[in-house]
C-alpha cells in the first residue's frame, strides 16, 4: 500500500512540473504493460485516441513552456488542470490496488504533490525571467520536461525513490528561498 501512495505522489509531482509529459508517460506504460494497471481509467488513458491527444498537448506546451511570457500564461492556466491531472492520474495508477479509502487518498496526495510542484514551478519560474529577462526560462523547460519524464517513469517502477524526487524538489524551493532573501 505504501508502493501505491509513492506512486501516486510521484505521479502527482510529475503532473505539477508537465502533466501531459506525466500523462503520456503513464498511458504509454499503461498501454504497453497492462498487466501493471488493470483499471478502466488506466484503460482509457492508454487508449489511442487519448495518447493522440495527451501526445499534441505535450508539443503545445513543450513550445508554450520556451517563449518567455507565453510559459507564465501557460501556466496560469494550467494552476488547476495540474493538480486535476495529477489526482487523476494518481486514481488510475492504484484504483485496482488499494482499498477505496485509500484511493481517495492517494488521490488527494496527488493533487496536492502537483499543486506544490506547480507552485515551485511557477516560483522558480518567475525568478528566472526577473534575473535573466526570460533567456533562462527555454533551459528551465527542458530541464521539466526531462524530470518529468524521469520521474513519471520512477514513479511507477521505483516508487520508494519519489521520496528522493520530493526531497529534491522541496530543497529547489529552500534553495530559491534562500538566494532571494540573500538579494534582497
Amino acid at each position: 500500500m505504501i508502493a501505491s501512495l509513492l506512486t501516486s505522489a510521484g505521479l502527482g509531482l510529475g503532473a505539477g512540473i508537465n502533466a501531459y509529459a506525466t500523462l503520456l508517460v503513464f498511458g504509454l506504460v499503461a498501454r504497453w504493460q497492462p498487466a501493471i494497471f488493470h483499471d478502466e481509467l488506466a484503460r482509457f488513458f492508454a487508449a489511442t485516441p487519448v495518447l493522440i491527444v495527451v501526445g499534441v498537448l505535450y508539443l503545445i506546451e513543450f513550445a508554450a513552456d520556451k517563449v518567455p511570457t507565453v510559459d507564465h500564461v501557460w501556466d496560469l492556466i494550467h494552476t488547476l488542470i495540474r493538480p486535476a491531472a495529477g489526482a487523476l492520474v494518481a486514481w488510475a495508477a492504484v484504483s485496482d490496488k488499494i482499498p477505496h479509502g485509500a484511493v481517495i487518498l492517494a488521490s488527494v496526495i496527488a493533487g496536492g504533490a502537483a499543486l506544490g510542484a506547480h507552485i515551485t514551478k511557477a516560483t522558480v519560474r518567475g525568478a528566472s525571467t526577473m534575473g535573466t529577462a526570460g533567456l533562462g526560462n527555454p533551459v528551465l523547460a527542458l530541464l521539466e520536461d526531462v524530470f518529468a519524464f524521469i520521474n513519471a517513469v520512477i514513479a511507477i517502477f521505483l516508487p520508494w525513490l519519489v521520496i528522493v524526487m520530493m526531497f529534491a524538489l522541496g530543497m529547489m524551493f529552500v534553495v530559491y528561498r534562500r538566494m532571494r532573501g540573500a538579494r534582497a
